[in-house]
């Protein structure tokens, strides 16, 4: 058998006409999508053929389909592909000889024609053309063009279908995809080949390092469509978990994500424990432990966090506990170790009592508890039990209050749970099911719950239930048929829903807006909420601890409480007919009807929720005003911003205040440790407030109002702190690198370090390589993007100057006047610089002047054009046109940036004349 022809060249003469009219017949029908005639059009024209034109008629038609290119999925190509694949399969023998004989060139033009089209085309194309067969590595070389046009997705594409993964590095095409926020054809790349999976998850780990700089590493990639936002520790951490279940792997592949995810789970625990004072000591303690593991980096964090919520009886108790060096710690928490006993087990003192308020908060009247549950609860470990147990349930007309616990998955390391207990609640008794223990009897646990779920005349409550079903039958897969067949179980959360949306006025109480769910339920109808502290406890430990079985008991036998409640309160109200079960109908047609909220009350909810910021903010500022604070000058006012408030923090570094940002991927945590270690107020907004707050003084953090702008922000700031601001203030301190040290250049200084940066160079032998100054390691800024409408980055910009006055070059050190120079020493301008957008015979402006801060001792390197700091002087982003038009100029003596006064400096001036005080 002769070798198929390259694709470039036409089909052979004796069958130009077969070819032709094949083509003609399809366009036809497929212009009426008849797919049927279509087929059968191909069948007789390949029928027609030798089996070795077969490829070249289907190429040929593929070629002039006219929807092929427009990346379509249903098209004329797809119908013939498919037909085609179908005829291969039952022929695959001899079609299978055919392709062998296929030229490396041949294949390559398939390959070609493959990828313009839709990526269903491409598989498609691969299989019946076998280009996806072993040695197909020479078809690597189309895919690499498509990476020099960062074609990421097609490149991707293509090496899935010819399962070419191995020829690429994961440089060359998985991470730039990561870098887009392509996962879903990364994860499609991946999952035949475990070593490129285990690789992918060791170089995503390292970016999650705390000394690892991703952002310069991005930058030299110049990877177009980057999602910086996506790449935060935070969210690389998350992508990473998705991987290591997706593809079953090894969490030892990545330590500095399970450390991250730790340290998150820490910071959340701390949380609960002092902020949201949820969770009871003994819970805490298991928890944090499990968090911190032997992780000596956790451990120290810890302690410290702990000292940040002022807590040092505690953090010197870990710190005994992890048998930290003294000399390590900071001295309350030395003094706190020394009152600590000797002999006293760490490990009891936990058991005991470590926050004699939050026990006492967790036992205190302020929670729900049940007059009618007194100690009636039974433990369910063994089949006979459970039959015993089944006895009572399932008596016709009962109503049982049913819910179920697992463990909490808060760590890397413990991804995954199991129910560990079941609460079946009767009217005067609670049976707690040990799920571990009875999961070894399969039968007697899918016979007990078979019974009990299909039974139609038993009653069963939960709230949101289909969560507690979905982790039962992950957890005991022989139960799946049993929930499926499931009947009468009624859901609270939805008969809570329906009450408020029908406004039947059922409930007692409002509800306060902190208690979610049950425990909210349960305040709106007796008053108080659930104790929910054994929330997240460790339900695998046995036995439990009492306040583990009084929380779980409570938990399922309220339900049977607030069953009765609302019958009670419904036969009790003008509602005729309605009763907990119809209530219990989710919204749908003949259901419940659904009050559908008008323009008029989303309008009205909106202006409830502006309303309760305002409230807040004056409620902040009243407790401000109880401060008495003084006035603290512009100068001396130092501040850290989250990363949301970048555009406020660049506001008021224009106003002359010690500003300093966090970056987009630092955690909220590092501006507490800002403010503590540099002594600065905290502006942040949202629920980072709520933790940030604690860590600093009482009025050391604000919670900005994130419904303003920028711009209005700064009032409230100056305004919350008493801040003093002046004329002088404005734009006293680098917009770059915060620093408020200049060095003063006069207009001929900078016209030669001009000079010397642009045309010099070229004149001169190459002088010795200086060594990198610290400008490198300046944090990375935004330019000051939100101060006007023009974005400008410094005062003035090349447009505000007029091109008629341009700067001459006059030849290398020619320091003659110009003859604007000359004008303005002989009082041509009125001895004064005119600023660009203001006419000689306008209002004399504002003088921009730093001279609070002038450094003297610098010199200058002009050959060089650096200071003799070995900071360079960012001359070539000066434009040529204002070297004639400014008289000064002042160098930040820290980054080497370039700043005069212009238009910028008058607007900035202009729009904060509200708060400048002269």
């Amino acid at each position: 058998m002769s070798q198929q022809q390259p694709l470039q060249q036409p089909p052979g003469q004796s069958w130009d006409h077969v070819y032709a009219t094949t083509l003609q017949q399809v366009k036809k029908y497929w212009a009426v999508k008849d797919r049927a005639l279509l087929k059968q059009v191909l069948h007789s024209a390949l029928s027609s053929l030798p089996v070795d034109q077969h490829h070249s008629l289907v190429f040929f038609l593929l070629d002039q389909s006219d929807d092929l290119r427009n990346k379509k999925y249903d098209s004329m190509g797809m119908v013939i592909l498919t037909a085609f694949g179908d005829i291969i399969k039952k022929n695959e023998k001899i079609y299978s000889d055919i392709i062998d004989s296929f030229t490396e060139s041949y294949s390559l033009g398939v390959l070609q024609l493959a990828t313009m089209g839709h990526s269903n085309v491409l598989s498609l194309m691969c299989r019946c053309f076998g280009l996806d067969r072993p040695g197909n590595a020479h078809l690597a070389s189309h895919v690499r063009i498509m990476l020099t046009r960062h074609q990421y997705k097609e490149a991707c594409l293509s090496v899935t279908a010819l399962s070419l993964q191995h020829v690429f590095r994961l440089e060359e095409i998985v991470l730039p995809l990561i870098f887009q926020d392509k996962v879903n054809l990364v994860e499609a790349y991946l999952k035949p080949h475990r070593d490129l999976q285990e690789e992918l998850i060791r170089t995503l780990d390292s970016y999650c390092s705390k000394d690892y700089d991703l952002r310069s590493f991005i930058d030299t990639w110049e990877i177009p469509g980057t999602r910086l936002e996506k790449l935060r520790p935070k969210n690389l951490s998350k992508l990473i978990v998705r991987l290591l279940k997706l593809y079953g792997l090894d969490t030892n592949l990545c330590p500095n994500t399970a450390q991250n995810r730790n340290l998150g789970t820490m910071r959340y625990l701390l949380y609960k424990k002092y902020i949201d004072k949820s969770m009871s000591d003994d819970t805490w303690g298991e928890l944090v432990l499990a968090a911190v593991g032997e992780d000596q980096f956790l451990r120290t964090e810890l302690v410290e966090l702990l000292m940040s919520y002022n807590d040092a009886p505690l953090a010197a108790k870990y710190a005994a506990h992890f048998q930290m060096p003294a000399d390590s710690l900071h001295p309350t928490v030395q003094k706190a170790m020394e009152n600590l006993s000797i002999e006293k087990d760490v490990q009891q003192t936990e058991k005991e009592d470590w926050n004699d308020e939050l026990d006492t908060a967790a036992t205190s009247s302020q929670y729900y508890s049940s007059l009618t549950l007194q100690g009636n609860i039974t433990m369910v470990t063994t089949a006979s039990e459970l039959e015993a147990c089944a006895h009572i349930i399932m008596k016709p007309g009962n109503i049982v209050g049913m819910d179920m616990e697992w463990r909490p998955c808060l760590t890397l390391e413990r991804s995954t749970s199991e129910v560990s207990l079941v609460q079946l609640a009767v009217s005067d008794e609670v049976f707690l099911l040990d799920m571990p223990a009875l999961g070894q009897d399969q039968h007697s646990v899918d016979q007990f719950f078979s019974a009990l779920f299909t039974d139609p005349d038993v009653i069963k409550v939960g709230y949101g239930p289909e969560t507690d079903f979905l982790m039962l039958k992950k957890s005991y897969w022989f139960l799946g048929q049993a929930i499926k067949q499931r009947q009468t179980f009624l859901d609270m959360a939805i008969i809570q829903g329906n009450v408020i949306k029908m406004n039947l006025g059922l409930f007692l109480y409002p509800s306060d807006k902190t208690e979610k769910g049950l425990s909210e339920l349960v305040l709106m109808c007796f008053g108080k909420p659930l104790n929910k502290m054994e929330q997240l406890s460790n339900w695998e430990i046995r036995p439990l601890r009492e306040a583990q079985i009084n929380y779980a008991a409570l938990d399922a036998f309220c339900l049977l409480e607030l069953y009765h409640f609302l019958e009670d309160r419904l036969r009790s109200s003008a509602t005729p007919g309605l009763d907990v079960i119809k209530l219990s109908y989710r919204q749908g047609k003949n259901k419940v009807p659904a009050a559908k909220p008008s323009k008029k009350d989303k309008k009205a909810a909106k202006a409830e929720r502006e309303k309760q910021k305002v409230e807040s903010f004056r409620q902040q500022m009243e407790q401000i005003e109880k401060l008495e604070r003084p006035t603290i000058p512009a100068s001396e006012f130092r501040v850290v911003c989250d990363n949301m408030l970048q555009g406020l923090g660049r506001y008021l570094r224009a106003c002359g205040i010690d500003v300093k940002m966090l970056e987009v991927d630092d955690d909220h945590d590092m501006a507490a440790k800002i403010a503590r270690a540099e002594d600065r107020v905290i502006l942040t907004s949202g629920i980072p407030y709520n933790t940030l707050k604690s860590y600093v003084k009482e009025g050391y953090c604000m919670d900005v109002r994130s419904n303003l702008k920028a711009y209005d922000q700064v009032s409230d700031v100056i305004r919350f702190f008493n801040v003093r601001v002046t004329s002088n203030d404005i734009f006293s301190r680098c917009q770059i690198c915060n620093g408020n040290e200049y060095v003063e250049v006069s207009a001929n200084e900078m016209k030669r370090l001009w000079l010397e940066a642009h045309l010099l160079p070229t004149q001169r032998a190459p002088s010795k390589t200086l060594p990198d100054s610290g400008a490198s390691a300046l944090p990375s800024i935004p330019p000051l993007e939100d101060f006007s409408d023009n974005d400008d980055d410094d005062f003035v910009t090349a447009d505000d100057v007029a091109a008629s006055e341009e700067f001459v070059y006059k030849g290398p050190a020619a320091w003659q006047e110009s003859s604007v120079d000359k004008e303005q020493n002989s009082g041509g301008l009125d001895g004064e610089t005119r600023l660009a957008g203001q006419s000689s015979a306008g209002k004399p402006p504002i003088p921009y002047s730093p001279a609070n801060s002038l450094r003297t001792d610098l010199e200058i390197d002009y050959p060089r054009t650096m200071f003799s700091n070995g900071v360079p002087i960012h001359v070539k982003d000066v434009p040529e046109g204002v070297l004639n038009q400014i008289k000064v100029f002042y160098i930040c003596s820290l980054c080497g940036k370039v700043f005069w006064a212009g238009g910028h400096f008058l607007r900035i001036t202009e729009q904060f004349s509200h708060i400048i005080q002269d």
